[in-house]
């Protein structure tokens, strides 16, 4: 009997190690994968390679452009949307949020090229020159004023103007640019805002990246 005892005893003894040892094991995994989704939360996009941008604006309103979609502020060295302080180097506003402005409080300035030819995995620096850059204040449909997106009657999709890229950058020109993003419009799309009848809010998708 007593060996029996001792026996059952033991066995308590090992089942409790190991429940511990296991508990630890969990909790150690658990932290980990939190800090690593902590870490990988943001990362800054590499340079030269074509990112995709794409949000879905904070407010809803009927369609058409005296709508309100509210601003969204983006952080293209990150690639997420952010707030008005911090940084940021492009904001969306207008119809469905579709218009692009440079954050000119960071100094950053707004232009567009038009270059054929070309893909906006391909296209260099050395492609924006004094001849192709016009500057900008703000770009949205391609209609009285020059914008980066436009309206197709047939599909009733927005996309891209053909060979039309959108230059963000900071410095004296873009030849100069201490920093400089190229752009271009996936789509201006929308959905429907569940909450109120007739309200759709804005989907906005881009293609960019980074030269400098």
């Amino acid at each position: 009997m007593k060996t029996n005892f001792l026996k059952i005893t033991g066995m308590f003894a090992l089942l409790a190690v190991l429940a511990t040892s296991c508990k630890k094991d969990n909790n150690e995994t658990s932290n980990t994968s939190l800090k690593n989704n902590t870490n990988n939360a943001v990362n800054a996009i590499p340079a030269n390679s074509v990112v995709t941008g794409a949000f879905t604006t904070p407010l809803s309103s009927p369609g058409g452009s005296a709508g309100n979609w509210g601003t969204v502020y983006f952080d293209l060295a990150n690639n997420t949307t952010t707030t008005a302080a911090s940084a940021y180097q492009a904001s969306f506003n207008g119809s469905f949020d579709g218009n692009i402005n440079a954050n000119t409080g960071g100094a950053y300035k707004l232009a567009y090229a038009d270059v054929p030819s070309t893909s906006l995995a391909a296209i260099a620096q050395s492609a924006f020159t004094t001849l192709n850059v016009k500057p900008a204040t703000t770009l949205g449909s391609n209609t009285s004023a020059p914008g980066w997106y436009a309206y197709n009657v047939t599909t009733h999709l927005s996309g891209p103007v053909a060979d039309r890229y959108v230059v963000l950058y900071k410095g004296t020109s873009v030849a100069a640019a201490t920093e400089l993003y190229v752009l271009q419009i996936i789509t201006v799309g929308y959905s429907a805002d569940p909450a109120t009848a007739g309200n759709y809010f804005g989907q906005i998708s881009f293609n960019y990246k980074k030269l400098v």
